[in-house]
Parts: structure tokens; sequence; C-alpha cells
């Protein structure tokens, strides 16, 4: 059943002003330094000015509030959190960089890991966890091995290599598991398969 973002997305990219190339899918809360930066930059800039900038503020506070989409979706489907294994599979900003600067994969690490969740992570690109996390946040070397046991996956980093993981690397030996992919990256290879409740956003829960 496609998702009620996906049928705005598709509205929108019907209209030949906008095109079924543009960048409109529904997905996490942006990240990184440079747009955050530059948010923040015009709010400044226009207070100094005696704007308000109501919509920048809109923006941030938007943004802010969708960062926890995926810890809220947790919730939701798993109610206490303690005691549960989660997958994080992908911690930088975006794909192709090693950055962890403004991650909402490591904030959502941060915040699994305070509830007393066991958190298991894996990103290619990262060989080593920021000082406040290695206590508290589990490495794996490989993706299968972060999957292994975990009750619930949280797609944080759309890595390229996750393409290769199969329905079944995400099952393991359970009945079933809890899959959060922002973005839908995953959708071809899990979103059929009745033994995972995935979730998207936009997703109806």
């Amino acid at each position: 059943m496609r998702s009620p973002a996906r049928e705005v997305e598709r509205a929108l990219k019907s209209d030949i002003r906008i095109g079924p190339r543009a960048y409109v899918r529904a997905g996490g809360a942006y990240a990184g330094g440079t747009l955050a930066r530059d948010v923040s930059y015009l709010i400044a800039k226009g207070e100094e000015r005696g704007c308000s900038m109501p919509l920048f503020r809109g923006v941030r506070e938007s943004n802010d509030l969708h960062q926890e989409w995926a810890y809220n979706a947790l919730v939701r489907s798993l109610g206490v959190l303690s005691g549960h294994s989660i997958a994080v599979l992908g911690l930088t900003y975006k794909p192709g960089t090693d950055t962890l600067r403004r991650s909402p994969a490591v904030n959502l690490c941060r915040r699994l890991a305070a509830t007393g969740a066991r958190v298991i992570a894996y990103d290619p690109a990262v060989k080593a966890l920021p000082p406040d996390l290695s206590g508290s946040v589990d490495l794996a070397n490989t993706a299968p091995d972060a999957l292994r046991g975990a009750s619930a996956a949280v797609i944080g980093t759309e890595w390229p290599e996750f393409r290769a993981l199969t329905a079944d690397a995400f099952v393991g030996d359970r009945q079933g598991v809890l899959v959060l992919d922002p973005g839908g990256f995953l959708a071809s290879a899990l979103q059929a398969d009745p033994r995972i409740r995935y979730t998207v956003v936009g997703t109806p829960t």
C-alpha cells in the first residue's frame, strides 16, 4: 500500500513546473552543519534588521521536531525500550562522508542508550564511536552483525551497500522485526515481507 506521503510526492512530480526528478521525497530531517548553519544565519541577519523571520524559524522548529520521528516510532511500536536490542545502520549525516556532526543517527543512539536499550550501530565509514558513545553503544563490524538479535532496526544513513541486505538478514531467527526506514530506501526489498513491520515517514501508525 502506498503511503499518503508518497501519494503527495507523486502528485507534486506530475506538475510540469516541478517535474519527476525534483527532490520532494519524504524522509528524515535535514542534517549536517551547512544547511542548519545557513538557516540560523538567515534568522539572525533578519532579526538584526528588525524582521521576525517566521518562515525560517518555522523551518528550524519543524526540523527539530522531525528529528524525533525515529525515537517516537520506536516507543509507539515497542513501548518501554529498556531491554530491547536496536540496530542503527548508518551513523554519518549522509552517505559518502565520515562526518558525524549534527547526525540524527548519532543523536538517536544517545537517546536510545539513555533509555537502557542495547544499541548496536554499523557504518562503513565509521571505525570508532565518539567518546560519549563508546561506553554505551556497540559498534559492529558489519551490517548483518548489527542486525543479529535486534528486535528493531533503523536506517540512519542510506549507504548503497545496505541495498544488498535481504529481509532474512533483518528477521534472523525471530518471528518478526520492526524496521524504520525514513525515506523508504529499502522498500523494494522489505516492504512486502509479512515478517517485517516496515515503517517510513508518512506511513500511518
